[in-house]
Parts: C-alpha cells; structure tokens; sequence
C-alpha cells in the first residue's frame, strides 16, 4: 500500500515571508522526494503561486482570488484532489492566502475523505515578532488565531529585531496552551526541515471558537487563474474581503517597464503590501513592499509580468494604473 502523502500547512499574516520561506524549504527537499505546494492568495492575479514556479520549477497548484480556510469548497477540493490523484508526491505544502482563518482548512484536512490519502503534519506559522507590539495586529482576529492553531511558531525577519522583540515573542508563545511543538528564531524564512515530521496536535481544534464567516463577505471565489488574451496588453482585477481591498495586473511579456521609473513609483506606495513579478529593461524582477520596505531580486525569464496591490482601505485603481502605465517604456 502506498504511503500517505504528508501534508503541511504553511501560514502566516500579510508580508511576513511564507513564499520565502517555502523557497528555502524546497532547497532542502530530499533528492529521492517528489513534493507539490498548493497556494491560496488573497488577489485574483497569483503572485506566489508564480513566484514559486519560476524560481523551482516544481508541480504549483494554485487556488487564486479567495479564501480557501474559510470556504475550503469545489475550488480547494479540486486542486488538492487533483494532487492526490496524479498518485506521485510524497509530501504537499499548503500556503493559505495571510488573511486566512486556518481552522476549517484543517478540519478539512482532517476529514475522512482525505484521511485515507492523506496524513495532516506539522502546521507552521511565521510572524514578524514586531506585530507584537502594534495593537492592530494583537487584537487581529485571524493574526492571533493563526499563531494559536500552529504547531510551530516561527519568528521570522529576526535580523531587523532586537532583545525586547525577543523576549515579547516568547513570552506570546508560552502562554498559548497547549504548547507549541517547536519554537523558531529565524531570518529570511530558513525553516528547520525536521519541523515538517512534526505530528499535528489536534487538541488545539477545541480551543477555539468557531470562526465566523461573515468577515468573508464579499470574497470573490475564481475557479481558474486569470489570463491574458491573444494580442492583449494588460488586464486588471479586483477583490475585496476581511476589511482588505486588492488590485492586481497581468502585463504581456512585450510590455517591458522602465526600472528606475517602477521602482520609485513602487517605493512612494502607502498601502499594506505590494508583490509582483516583473519584466524590466533591466531584465526580470520580484518585487515586495511591506510596511514602506522595499526589495527585489532577480529572477528567471518570464512570459508576463504580473503585479499585486493589497490595503487595508479602498484602492483608487484608476490612479494606481495610470502610475504604473506611466512606468512603461
């Protein structure tokens, strides 16, 4: 009998690191291991989803424009089911949109229809330890409960904290019972293997009130990824949900951006978060803004370029397209 694919989610708030740190845990993938992930975004456009593709070229499933912890339907049994039939991974890593409840995904996970397939592991959340001491994120329904329903608590982002950031972080964690099978202190995501073998402890199921879903309301649910059409520049999409707003952008591969002009323009943003994957004169880019950091790094050639706008306030979306049509060549 063929073994159960081990399963693990991987999760955490908006911007903490999750693509990054499925990177690094890839890297370390046993050689004799055929793996697949399943990503969840907030966004119609599928940044992660493309990002881990590019960079691993490894079997990306995506579930894009909607919540698959709270509403863990056809589109999420689809791709999961799709995974499970190809009858070839030994393990599937879940990375649920930041603004996910995690809670009826587990239970889903748990259910007898993906039991006799599959064996729920270690769930892994990843915070940056500074959310600790903003209240916005404290009394954040879904940032808290994240962090309790995990098996393993990671800080992530350590190299820009201090000792006061440290000592609120394990302070956070050892109050949450039951207790933690592992704890991490960590940067750039640089995930411990061993956490993945880690058994899943059901027990923190109960604790927990039901999460409602109302905070859904809204959510648009897209079966298929979003694409371009034959001959078409660009397309835009929009979504909205949980007290967040998103706009996204697919760009054909000959709309080729200026990088100094989009770099600027990305750096001078005020929202929450900002990923895209993008064509530039200066060759093909990743590029993150979070809390008014920005970064890049290089990437693989792409066929188009796609970029992401997620806050916590409605986006003006014909001013932002117009600046960023005015960074194009």
């Amino acid at each position: 009998m063929k073994q159960k694919i081990a399963i693990n989610i991987i999760m955490g708030f908006l911007g903490v690191g999750k693509t990054t740190a499925i990177l690094n845990i890839l890297k370390k993938k046993p050689a004799a291991e055929k793996w697949a992930v399943l990503v969840n975004e907030f966004g119609e456009v599928g940044i992660d989803g493309a990002i881990l593709a590019e960079q691993t070229g490894m079997t990306i499933s995506e579930v894009p424009g909607g919540c698959l912890c709270c509403v863990s339907g056809i589109p999420f049994q689809d791709a999961l089911s799709q995974l499970i039939a190809q009858q070839q991974f030994d393990r599937i890593l879940i990375e649920p949109t930041g603004l996910g409840h995690p809670k009826n995904l587990i239970r889903s996970l748990l259910s007898k229809e993906y039991a006799a397939h599959c064996e729920l592991k270690a769930s892994i959340c990843l915070l940056d330890p500074r959310q600790l001491k903003n209240p916005r994120y404290q009394q954040h329904e879904t940032f808290n409960d994240q962090c309790f329903l995990a098996d393993v608590l990671v800080a992530n982002k350590t190299d820009v904290c201090d000792a006061g950031d440290k000592q609120v972080f394990e302070q956070y964690a050892q109050a949450m019972l039951p207790a933690k099978s592992a704890l991490g202190w960590v940067e750039q995501g640089n995930i411990d293997l061993s956490w993945l073998h880690l058994s899943s402890d059901t027990s923190r199921q109960g604790k927990q009130e039901q999460h409602s879903h109302n905070s859904t309301a809204g959510y648009q649910q897209t079966l298929q990824p979003v694409s371009l059409t034959a001959g078409q520049a660009f397309e835009s999409f929009e979504n909205q949900g949980m007290g967040y707003y998103s706009v996204g952008w697919l760009f054909a591969e000959d709309q080729v951006f200026d990088h100094g002009l989009l770099s600027e323009w990305l750096m001078l943003l005020n929202v929450e978060r900002v990923k895209g994957l993008l064509i530039t004169d200066q060759g093909t880019r990743v590029m993150n803004l979070r809390d008014q950091v920005f970064s890049e790094m290089v990437t693989r050639s792409l066929n188009q370029s796609r970029l992401e706008i997620i806050h916590n306030q409605a986006l003006n979306k014909g001013k932002l397209e117009e600046g960023l049509l005015a960074c194009l060549r």
